[in-house]
């Protein structure tokens, strides 16, 4: 057996790591999609007596909004700490947006 110092490791593909609990997805986007609809579906249930379909624009307004930030301003890059925090919150602002916009069509399919 050849010691692990002596070993050639320049031939063939190397392996990358496996860390302990790696998951597909990482586990922030998965807290960051819960977050959003949790807080949808909070705003869903304090504008109760508001009509559906007002509620389902008022959903649907909000994720233009974020697309339009996003796609029409000048965000720093992504790898930069700002630039990720900014992003973040357009991708919460979009999730809440869609909660908001789904759940009362849910309601009226419901009813």
């Amino acid at each position: 057996m050849i010691p692990q110092e002596d070993r050639d490791d320049t031939a063939g593909a190397k392996r990358k790591p496996t860390h302990l609990g790696a998951t597909r997805v990482p586990l922030h986007l998965v807290f960051q999609a819960c977050v959003g609809v949790i807080i949808g579906i909070g705003i869903t249930s304090l504008f109760s007596g508001v009509d559906h379909a007002q509620l389902a624009l008022a959903g649907v307004i909000v994720v233009i909004a974020a697309w339009i930030v996003e796609q029409g301003f000048r965000l720093p890059e992504p790898n930069t700490t700002s630039g990720a925090r900014i992003r973040l919150v357009l991708r919460i602002v979009s999730l809440v947006g869609f909660t908001i916009a789904v759940s009362p069509l849910l309601q009226l399919i419901e009813a």
